[in-house]
């Protein structure tokens, strides 16, 4: 897995290069090879690609936010929840399927192409970046809230078996927060992915910027180095993939902080 990361690593870098980056030879041929996958099996590399990387960064998470003391091997099969990451193994995959199927329509269509000659004409926009600007919104504003998120909230209720109405109101208490967080990161890492990277490295590029967010989101909710991993579990809820998603719905219409505060306090008086 960790090759795997490294070799998408060093062809994101080689594509962004103001100029020909010499990678060394075992790694070039990996990015050599890979980039052959792509050419000739696109989609299914695309969704390969974005279901490790999904699997690992969950991995990643869960291992930030409940690593066990050394030696405790029982602990380890307790923190590890194998069936989260296999759903966002499918969610990741399933999703970078999507995601290369329409980066294909959108770097295709003519209403993307006369969009951004109507920008040119209009704003003075470079013909480029207006077209990745289109592609960009299209992809964040009606992708992301109609496809992206539905499928997302799915797998959280199968993973943690929520009944369709839990499932429904637990979507609708997260869906503006997660919104506005992602779109944070993601609508600068979308644009720069459709003016600077090559049509058959974009979901690539995408869910290794997917990967190093859910690496930032567990190391930014890690327990101070004193917490033990178990007052760790209980302080800190773990994060989902692209986005800061609790776990488990706080009840009644409580926010994430309002259920951490509540459970500290309830610790302390213990």
């Amino acid at each position: 897995m960790s090759l795997f990361i490294i070799v998408n690593v060093g062809a994101t870098l080689s594509l962004l290069a103001p100029s020909p980056l010499e990678l060394p030879a075992p790694l070039g041929a990996a990015v050599s090879g890979y980039g052959a996958a792509l050419v000739a099996h696109p989609l299914a590399t695309k969704g390969a690609t974005a279901l490790a990387l999904s699997v690992s960064g969950d991995a990643v998470t869960q291992v930030a936010s409940r690593e066990p003391e050394r030696g405790d091997s029982e602990a380890r099969g307790e923190w590890f929840d194998a069936r989260r990451n296999l759903g966002f193994g499918a969610f990741g995959g399933a999703y970078g399927l999507v995601q290369g199927a329409l980066f294909d329509v959108l770097n295709e269509s003519p209403a993307v192409a006369a969009a951004a000659a109507a920008l040119q004409q209009e704003a003075a926009v470079p013909d480029r970046l207006g077209a990745a600007l289109v592609k960009t919104a299209t992809m964040q504003f009606v992708a992301v809230p109609a496809l992206y998120f539905p499928l997302f909230f799915a797998v959280v209720a199968a993973v943690r078996g929520y009944p369709p109405s839990e499932a429904v109101e637990y979507a609708r208490a997260q869906i503006r927060p997660l919104l506005l967080r992602c779109w944070s990161f993601f609508l600068p890492l979308q644009l720069s992915n459709f003016v600077l990277v090559p049509d058959e490295w974009q979901v690539t590029y995408v869910s290794l910027g997917s990967f190093v967010w859910t690496c930032i989101l567990s190391y930014a909710s890690s327990p101070p180095p004193a917490a033990t991993a178990r007052g760790a579990a209980a302080e800190c809820e773990p994060v989902m993939e692209v986005c800061e998603v609790p776990m488990e719905p706080p009840p009644g219409g409580l926010s994430t902080d309002d259920l951490l505060v509540r459970r500290r306090a309830r610790r302390g008086a213990e």
